[in-house]
């Protein structure tokens, strides 16, 4: 709702600066203002789709990889967001999970390595669309080139507004995770660890296998 709201303010006052100070000028009608704002918007976000789609599924997912931290937000860019005040705003974010199987709206098992990994990998695409779309968006001053400064533009902008909100509120969310992901690292190799050397010490006294059971039990 919160994306629809800016669309649609946005196309109204595209439109009604266009009506006031081009059409005069083009001699167009209110009816052909409607009709290029409102197919610009359009082509914005098919535009937006399109780059989307490139950079997730025809990318080499080794790019954006848990271990790439060039995605995620460093300490003075975070705190950038923070003053900004991202905290309040970002549940109004829009997030797109849905249309790649992976939601990034919760972190449904924050124990869960692998559930971790694969959500800090969908965040790294995440940021890596953003960004296609935020310069690629711009292209839809090519739809109507004769009012590419008055409609495609602004269109264009506002796209970059909303685009540049999900990719601060990934940024910001990234480092988060990534630290996540290195606790679970290091508890599930301190139970390993301990599991191991519990075996070890039942196994050189001649402890049986349901004694190395019971002894993982206890570590558990």
């Amino acid at each position: 709702m919160f994306y629809l709201i800016i669309i649609l303010s946005a196309s109204f006052v595209i439109g009604a600066v266009n009506y006031i100070f081009v059409a005069p000028v083009y001699d167009i009608t209110l009816l052909q203002v409607a009709f290029y704002v409102s197919v610009s918007v359009i082509a914005a976000i098919v535009i937006d789709g399109l780059f989307a789609t490139v950079v997730r599924w025809f990318l080499p997912e080794k790019g954006f990889s848990v271990d790439r931290k060039c995605w995620a937000g460093g300490r003075k860019e975070c705190r950038f967001y923070e003053k900004i005040g991202i905290k309040r705003w970002k549940e109004k974010v829009i997030e797109l999970g849905c249309f790649t199987g992976f939601r990034k709206n919760k972190i449904a098992e924050p124990n869960n390595n692998e559930y971790v990994a694969r959500y800090i990998t969908e965040a790294n695409f995440g940021v890596g669309c953003h960004i296609a779309d935020v310069l690629c968006g711009y292209l839809v001053c090519l739809v109507f080139p004769e009012y590419w400064f008055s409609v495609g533009l602004p269109v264009g902008f506002v796209n970059m507004i909303l685009n540049g909100l999900s990719l601060m509120v990934l940024r910001y969310n990234l480092p988060k995770l990534q630290t996540l992901y290195r606790i679970n690292a290091t508890r599930e190799k301190r139970r390993q660890a301990l599991e191991n050397a519990a075996t070890s010490s039942v196994s050189s006294v001649g402890g049986t296998a349901s004694d190395v059971e019971e002894a993982n039990s206890v570590i558990a």
